[in-house]
């Protein structure tokens, strides 16, 4: 965890779309209006309300920084992680719930999630809260369930869409069918579980319709007459499963989240695939109850797993949501090896290469882009608690599946973060040009730019930041004083345009800073070209 919150104090936010969400709650918090999605001026519909009340409601208390947006979404998280713990407890021991919560906290993909702050963040918080009192309203129909189940329901749904409740509800479905318990599928008590969900989502719905629904002269998406509620009960989630209605990411493949799962979910997929296996095993010999508890948690894997591989839309962090199920299965299959005698090979041999294999992955990263400094930043500190884990009389087949593969991945995470964070730096524009505007209330234009890097500029000074995306006709018109920022290269093409203006500073930076790995190792090496910026003050 304190590995993981490390990341709260990058003073960038270096995820495109982080960025973008960051300016929409900014755009809440700076006009007191928590009814519109607004983004560069313009109406935005494409993501739920909820996440962006949280993160508008962050700004409010603590002012737009990384940190006020990063910190919302690292709650949630570590809300995924309490609920987790929460439902392996409920389900099998005390035990069986430290390991699956160790099992989450540590799986590379939530971690880095937890810091990118993507709307998953939010929904292993409310899809896991949801999940717990659910399972509690099941067996106990208490008020206090039904209302906690239902309220987390709604923010899965305000976050992601109506799709989340399948993740939500496939569990304790297949756990009835099973249990030939299939009328409390149209019982009068989860049908009043269904209506009070629907209630709590009354807040997106009406704000949906007051920017849109009555507004029908608007022209998004390429039409006018667009519905907000439609396009959140409809059209946003078929679309994204049959090319309809939003943009596609390009050709789907069934096994695209597959591989994913491989590198996600280190440095337990052996792990996890080894509990499956030993569940299929030991299901004909455990008793009813017992084979339930593992039809909900494979169910609620498995359900959503399939529905996403099936989908035309695939993007790599879709299935954080599934991770808390694969971590409580995997916490039961070790907290079940670690109490038996023998039969340890298999399993220490297994995590033992994963170990080798995350610290291969991240010393020949370090020897690529030349950065061993940041390795040794990083190994230190994790040297010495791993003495300690030597020192507290840990078994040493327990360390080898449990403690080395935990320390592994936080070397992983803590170094490709210090080397995106340090090479962000040095090279992102919106970063340095804040550092180096002066403190003027005058507007800020950037000129022929990623869209995003505006955007970026305006959260760390606190102030609007326009783009002039193509011809020098959309800078402001003459006789107008603001700070220009523009590309050397193009300074020929507006300088009629500027009248009289001054550079006040100049530098070498990378527009569209983000990317695949590959590409941040090449920023981070200092292979990736550089453009020459400078900023401009005109009307002087």
């Amino acid at each position: 965890m304190l590995v993981n919150a490390a990341a709260l104090l990058n003073p960038l936010i270096v995820e495109g779309d982080s960025v973008t969400y960051a300016a929409l709650a900014q755009h809440m918090a700076v006009h007191n209006n928590w009814a519109d999605l607004m983004l560069d001026g313009r109406s935005w519909l494409d993501k739920p309300h909820f996440p962006f009340w949280v993160t508008a409601l962050s700004f409010e208390l603590l002012g737009p920084s990384s940190f006020a947006y990063s910190l919302p979404g690292f709650l949630f998280h570590l809300m995924g992680g309490y609920f987790t713990y929460r439902i392996a407890r409920l389900l099998f021991d005390r035990n069986t719930a430290l390991l699956a919560l160790l099992v989450f906290l540590s799986a590379y993909h939530v971690m880095y999630t937890s810091s990118a702050v993507k709307a998953e963040a939010f929904l292993t918080g409310t899809i896991t809260g949801a999940c717990y009192y659910w399972l509690r309203f099941d067996a106990d129909a208490k008020w206090k369930y039904l209302v906690l189940g239902a309220a987390f329901s709604a923010m899965s749904v305000m976050t992601k869409g109506v799709f989340t409740l399948i993740t939500i509800t496939s569990g304790l479905v297949c756990m009835w069918l099973y249990l030939g318990q299939w009328r409390k599928l149209w019982s009068a008590k989860w049908l009043l579980a269904a209506v009070l969900t629907c209630l709590f989502m009354a807040p997106e719905l009406m704000a949906l319709y007051l920017q849109f629904d009555v507004n029908p002269q608007k022209n998004l998406l390429g039409q006018d007459q667009v519905s907000g509620i439609r396009f959140f009960l409809w059209d946003s989630q078929l679309g994204r499963f049959f090319k309809s209605g939003v943009p596609s990411t390009g050709e789907s493949s069934p096994l695209y989240f597959v591989h994913v799962f491989l590198w996600a979910f280190m440095p337990w997929v052996l792990a996890f695939v080894a509990a499956l296996v030993d569940g299929a095993r030991r299901f004909a010999v455990v008793d009813k109850p017992e084979r339930a508890k593992l039809v909900f948690l494979v169910a609620a894997f498995f359900t959503t797993f399939t529905v996403f591989s099936a989908a035309e839309f695939q993007l790599d962090y879709y299935t954080v949501i599934l991770y808390p199920f694969a971590a409580i299965l995997c916490g039961q299959y070790l907290q079940r090896w670690l109490s038996q005698a023998g039969g340890r090979g298999p399993l220490v041999a297994m995590q033992a290469l994963t170990t080798l294999l995350i610290v291969g992955f991240a010393v020949g990263m370090a020897i690529y882009v030349e950065r061993s400094n940041l390795l040794l930043i990083v190994l230190v500190p994790l040297a010495l608690m791993l003495a300690g884990a030597m020192r507290c009389g840990i078994p040493h087949s327990a360390r080898a599946v449990v403690v080395y593969p935990v320390l592994a991945v936080c070397i992983l995470y803590a170094f490709v973060g210090s080397m995106t964070f340090t090479a962000q730096q040095a090279y992102g524009v919106a970063y340095n040009v804040s550092k180096l505007l002066p403190p003027s209330p005058l507007p800020i234009v950037m000129y022929r730019v990623d869209e995003i890097t505006p955007r970026e500029l305006a959260l760390y000074r606190g102030l609007p930041c326009c783009l002039a995306a193509n011809a020098p006709s959309q800078l402001p018109g003459p006789g107008s004083r603001y700070l220009l920022v523009i590309k050397a290269e193009h300074m020929d093409a507006v300088r009629d345009f500027l009248g009289n203006n001054k550079t006040l500073a100049e530098g070498e930076w990378i527009d569209h800073k983000t990317g695949l790995l590959p590409r941040m190792l090449r920023m981070a090496k200092g292979d990736e070209p550089l453009e020459k910026f400078r900023i401009v003050e005109v009307g002087v």
